[in-house]
């Protein structure tokens, strides 16, 4: 399937606004992708794709990831693990990320149309370096998580332990 055909599903299913995200989500990991020698037509499609489970699934923002990457192979014929991957673990990290999940992550943390305290902060470190950014993003999600009192994904606080041991 090519980018436009999955384009025209994703619009369809997943409503105008997150439609936007998911395409500024794309503009983004192209981009850093530039900045970090990533493959862009891998960052590309999973920047797209991202989210494209996130309407059927009623959670707190963490079970969307997998939902999604399940319908990129069946809805999409994305078959590639990389860009699975990459959709899978967009929302918590994970030990040992690759660079087209750690850009992921961040791209869809940082993309345009994104608006909260820290972004721009967040948008620059991503520039300069890539780890120093998950850091700061996932100390910043942790910290909301704790102050909303809402469940907080072991995952995550694995990948912040991992990326700060190796720095």
């Amino acid at each position: 399937m090519n980018l436009d055909e999955m384009k025209d599903i994703l619009e369809k299913s997943i409503g105008q606004k997150r439609y936007i995200h998911s395409l500024g989500t794309m503009e983004e990991a192209v981009r850093l992708s530039g900045l970090y020698g990533a493959d862009k037509e891998k960052a590309r499609i999973a920047g797209l794709l991202h989210d494209c489970g996130k309407s059927m699934e009623k959670d707190d923002n963490l079970t969307h990831a997998a939902k999604s990457a399940e319908l990129a192979k069946t809805i999409y014929q994305v078959y590639d693990d990389e860009i699975i991957n990459a959709i899978l673990y967009h929302t918590t990290g994970r030990e040992n990320m690759t660079i087209l999940e750690k850009i992921i992550f961040l791209a869809d943390k940082t993309e345009p149309c994104r608006k909260y305290d820290g972004v721009e902060d967040l948008r620059k470190l991503a520039d300069f370096n890539i780890n120093d950014a998950l850091i700061y993003s996932l100390e910043r999600t942790i910290e909301y998580v704790e102050q909303k009192n809402q469940n907080l994904n072991i995952e995550s606080i694995k990948t912040l332990k991992f990326l700060k041991e190796e720095k």
